[in-house]
């Protein structure tokens, strides 16, 4: 039984007709977030929603590069995350850092940075990550909000991992974070990437009722999933139309404009921005089912399309 009232919303239906048929049959290209979208909380591919030993998720993904389909992960993740998930999982291509790193061809490792409306100079010596680092913002917001706010340690890997942006974890003010960042000058925004379910040790939070919090990225300004998703078609000679794009959290309905298609699986429903994302793009539809169901119920639409 749903956990959602799906009646008021737009829902993917199992067997899709009419003009739906036809614009799910084009799609070549599926934007994937990962957590809490194709992969269960604290899980892997191969476990359903409730950690259980499972196989169904690989089946789909087999299943859609049968028929032709290129799964792309687009997350927060950073490289050495993103590669590795790739590898294992047969994809050759990813979108990591809210759409801050692109890359286009695994294999030859043909990949670039894409930084939005922040100045970048690739020659500079520096990632995108030490530019935004250096200027002291970051430890800024640690240092008002001790025990509310820390670096997110990207599942222990570290934060130096990252090249990009900046990720951090917790819970504060989006409006003060965001006055805080402004103050640097660099053109940076505080991004909301969605609801935590665990957190990962070593930490220093300490929200009590508000746990376990958020996951943030400051980043820079104008960069997005969406904007990540719509660089990389560029780049790759995609079509809008051959694309789809699923996620359960505000960053990743930002991609809603910038594909053919966009799919929420149905726990993004208690994201507070899951309304206007229906409103405003008449391109959207709910899953039914969380997380990994979801997922597959997703894959199955576009492969009964595609029969």
């Amino acid at each position: 039984m749903s956990d959602f009232d799906l009646s008021n919303y737009p829902v993917l239906p199992c067997e899709p007709t009419g003009g739906l048929h036809d614009k799910l049959a084009r799609v070549k290209y599926v934007f994937t977030d990962l957590d809490a979208t194709m992969l269960a909380p604290g899980s892997c591919a191969l476990s359903d929603n409730d950690g259980n030993p499972s196989i169904t998720l690989v089946e789909a993904i087999v299943a859609l590069k049968r028929a032709g389909i290129e799964i792309i992960p687009c997350s927060g993740r950073a490289r050495v995350m993103m590669h590795e998930d790739s590898r294992i999982l047969g994809f050759n291509s990813y979108i990591g850092e809210m759409g801050g790193l692109l890359m286009l061809d695994l294999k030859a490792n043909k990949w670039e940075y894409f930084t939005g409306d922040m100045p970048y100079d690739p020659d500079c010596g520096l990632t995108p990550h030490q530019v935004i680092e250096r200027a002291g913002v970051c430890q800024g917001i640690i240092d008002r909000w001790p025990g509310r706010i820390e670096y997110h340690n990207d599942m222990a890997n570290g934060i130096k991992y990252r090249e990009v942006t900046v990720g951090m974890r917790g819970e504060v003010p989006d409006d003060q974070a965001q006055a805080m960042i402004d103050v640097a000058g660099l053109g940076l925004v505080w991004g909301n990437n969605g609801y935590l379910t665990h957190v990962s040790k070593p930490t220093t939070l300490d929200l009590g009722e508000d746990g376990p919090g958020r996951a943030f990225n400051i980043m820079p300004a104008g960069l997005n999933k969406g904007r990540g998703i719509e660089r990389f078609c560029e780049l790759c000679g995609i079509d809008r139309s051959e694309t789809l794009a699923i996620g359960d959290s505000e960053s990743d309905f930002l991609a809603a404009p910038y594909v053919g298609t966009f799919v929420c699986v149905e726990n993004a429903l208690k994201d507070p921005a899951a309304p206007a994302l229906i409103e405003e793009n008449d391109n959207v539809y709910i899953t039914r089912g969380k997380v990994v169901e979801g997922w597959i119920a997703m894959a199955n639409a576009l492969l009964a399309a595609k029969a």
